[in-house]
């Protein structure tokens, strides 16, 4: 359906930060971008807002979800029900890919790129999951990215270095899954998501 290529698209779009917490959503601007339908885009927010990504608000439109601690705590809940899931059990063929790729953050965060980061990140917590080859759960965990990167946008003015503060331990959890240590990566990601959701519910 036409609806969920557009729901699939803006969801890419929150993930990527591309808008932010509390912004309204023009349908105009919105439909033109995705070339649908006004119908078809109430569809699509319709998707969205069960998937608490965008909210409507009666007589004032529709805008995109502003993460409060209930919305991160449940966030992070099922974050760290999936992901120690596929580091324990997903399929990592290429694990050494796995170890450059969170080793890439390290440059990027020298050099002042946070964003990057923050997109390695994201690749490096998705692969996690893509790893048990499931496309609901790798659906699933879509909607858990675009969910992140709200909760991120919201934070970060209060918590500057919250994803440079992860790049050692993303590293040291690619290393521990190349090593096929699977149960000290699973014991290790999850205590890390526990870790992360106590940091940033200290600073909203």
């Amino acid at each position: 359906m036409l609806s969920q290529t557009v729901a699939a698209g803006l969801r890419d779009a929150i993930s990527r930060g591309e808008y932010q917490p509390g912004q309204q959503l023009s349908e105009v601007k919105v439909a033109a971008r995705f070339e649908c339908s006004r119908n078809t885009l109430r569809e699509a927010f319709a998707r969205l807002t069960a998937e608490r990504l965008v909210e409507r608000i009666p007589n004032r439109g529709v805008f995109i979800a502003t993460p409060d601690r209930a919305y991160i705590q449940d966030l992070f809940r099922a974050r760290a029900a999936i992901e120690p899931s596929g580091v324990l059990w997903g399929d990592f063929s290429d694990a050494a890919a796995l170890v450059e790729l969170t080793e890439s953050a390290r440059a990027s965060a020298a050099r002042g790129e946070h964003q990057e980061v923050s997109n390695i990140n994201q690749r490096f917590h998705r692969a996690l999951v893509a790893a048990l080859g499931s496309p609901t759960l790798d659906e699933q965990m879509g909607n858990l990215l675009a969910r992140m990167r709200l909760t991120f946008l919201l934070v970060i003015p209060r918590y500057p270095l919250l994803h440079a503060d992860h790049i050692d331990g993303n590293v040291e959890l690619a290393g521990l899954i190349a090593r096929g240590e699977r149960r000290a990566a699973a014991d290790l990601s999850h205590a890390t998501l526990r870790a992360t959701c106590d940091k940033i519910l200290a600073v909203v």
